[in-house]
Parts: C-alpha cells; structure tokens; sequence
C-alpha cells in the first residue's frame, strides 16, 4: 500500500465516522500535529504508526 493510499484511507475513515483530526489523532493514539503533517504531505507515516493504523481498522 503507497503512502498516498494510507493517506486515502485516514481521509475516508474520518468522513465516514464523521472525526475532526484531532479527534482521529487522539482516538488512535498520535499527537495531532503528527496526523496534519501527514495529511500535508510534511512528514512519511512511520512503519510503527502504520501497524498502529492497521491495529485500529483504519487500513
């Protein structure tokens, strides 16, 4: 899965469950800047946050 796809995926699951993005951030856990900076393109989704989407459901 590309990083683009990871980022398609957080997108869809906030619309879908209706989340702010500091709400997605605090419900999984990350800092709240941590989830802007990804979905600004200013950051790469670490592979520890990436088992941490995919515990959650989000992926």
């Amino acid at each position: 899965m590309t990083e683009r796809e990871v980022l398609s995926n957080i997108e869809d699951y906030m619309r879908k469950n209706n989340l702010r993005q500091w709400e997605f951030a605090k419900k999984i856990g990350i800092p709240d800047g941590t989830l802007n900076r990804w979905l600004r393109g200013r950051s790469n989704i670490s592979k520890a946050y990436l088992k941490l989407l995919k515990k959650e459901g989000v992926i």
